[in-house]
């Protein structure tokens, strides 16, 4: 989800509730506890928007990969795995880089990813030294749209890499039903048109690559995603609280209502 925003204390205690890394790094200190999806891919879509981002990249052999926003580390795992990339994440929220981590530990992706926390607004890298930057729901936190993506464009190699996928204003212009995963409130939120979002990115120096509404995509994956039954290891729900099915519902319905859109993006730091 989103985890790379500002220092905002309340943003952060809505991603990071009180006892959360000791919680869950007691749960998996248990070799034998099987770890499933339910706790690695904190965005609409799951792994498989994950996999349709990245089918719209070149392979980039031996690329050096920022996840912006990475969460428990799901993405960056799998893009190391599937392209092999090395990926160094960056969140918000300092338990959520422990638990990231952790999962890493757990598998064979765990010298290709490393999480450190930090502000999305001012990042701890030096210039021009990503092939790609990578970002899955993590926009709609900052209200700096031209920060934002300036700073991106400042630690990309000319020639790299943009690649995102982002929850937008829809077509209707009724407000959103709250609580929903990234606020629970909406001083919390920070969403924009598509038309808004391409602007931004393009005024911060990017070239646009591609531009693909998932708006569909994502409606059709909340109608039918409902939480486990059952799981044999941590959920989000552990993570997010007690109300996560309740975030869970709202999300459904500001899709379905028309409230909310998605989009995946590539665009070019021109050379």
């Amino acid at each position: 989800m989103n985890h790379g925003a500002t220092h905002d204390p309340a943003l952060r205690g809505h991603y990071e509730p009180e006892g959360l890394a000791e919680r869950l790094l007691a749960a998996l200190d248990d070799p034998k506890l099987e770890v499933g999806p339910a706790l690695d891919q904190f965005h609409v879509g799951g792994a498989r928007a994950t996999e349709r981002l990245l089918e719209r990249l070149d392979r980039l052999p031996g690329a050096q990969v920022l996840d912006l926003g990475s969460g428990l580390g799901g993405p960056a795992r799998l893009l190391a795995r599937v392209r092999d990339w090395d990926i160094t994440g960056v969140d918000l929220s300092p338990a959520f880089c422990r638990i990231a981590r952790a999962l890493s530990g757990r598998s064979v992706q765990a010298g290709q990813t490393r999480f450190v926390a930090g502000n999305a607004l001012q990042l701890p890298f030096a210039d021009n030294v990503f092939d790609l930057v990578w970002s899955e729901h993590v926009a709609m936190n900052i209200g700096d749209r031209d920060a934002l993506y300036r700073e991106l464009a400042r630690v990309t190699r000319p020639g790299g890499a943009l690649a995102m996928f982002d929850v937008t204003l829809g077509e209707t212009a009724e407000l959103l039903t709250y609580p929903v995963p990234w606020a629970r409130a909406p001083a919390q939120s920070h969403l924009v048109s598509p038309d808004e979002f391409r602007t931004a990115v393009i005024g911060a120096g990017w070239s646009e690559g591609i531009w693909s509404d998932e708006t569909g995509f994502a409606r059709d994956w909340l109608a039918r995603a409902r939480p486990p039954k059952s799981a044999a290891g941590p959920t989000l729900r552990q993570v997010m609280g007690d109300d996560f099915p309740a975030m869970l519902g709202n999300l459904r319905d500001n899709f379905a209502d028309g409230r909310l859109g998605a989009i995946q993006a590539v665009f070019i730091k021109p050379v």
